[in-house]
């Protein structure tokens, strides 16, 4: 028997902003150690403007991963193609991706779904979800 898909709404995480933020404050400090009021002030804006927009494109959408024989599908729906919670789990995966897992670690998950990079990060994901994806993609021994 199939196990059920497991259905994964992602929101873009407020832990990967703040991490970005404090990498900006250790960058302006040394800027500004280095090359005083002007380079410290180019560094936040520019360093602040590449942070917003690395924010805005992080994934939003739903995942909806599936273990078939040998390997795990993916369907990806972006929030422009779907209301989240619309997914009952009986879509063709005809245009399915395949995963895989290159990082699984207790904050954070790395998956590949075909060629998009894709980070799980506790507040991207709800907790079942995380956990579920973790016993999917867990070999023991490894």
């Amino acid at each position: 028997m199939l196990k059920p898909p497991i259905i994964l709404p992602i929101v873009p995480s407020k832990y990967w902003l703040l991490a970005q933020c404090g990498l900006l404050i250790g960058l302006v400090a040394l800027s500004y150690w280095v090359g005083g009021k002007l380079a410290a002030v180019a560094m936040l804006v520019l360093g602040g403007g590449l942070g917003w927009c690395g924010y805005l494109r992080q994934p939003k959408g739903v995942l909806s991963l599936t273990l078939t024989a040998l390997q795990v599908q993916g369907r990806w729906l972006r929030e422009s193609q779907h209301e989240v919670g619309a997914l009952t789990g009986n879509e063709d995966l005809s245009d399915a991706d395949q995963v895989r897992c290159d990082y699984l670690g207790p904050w954070l998950i790395g998956l590949y779904v075909g060629t998009q990079r894709v980070w799980l990060w506790p507040d991207s994901v709800p907790h079942k979800g995380l956990r579920e994806v973790r016993q999917l993609f867990h070999r023991p021994g490894r």
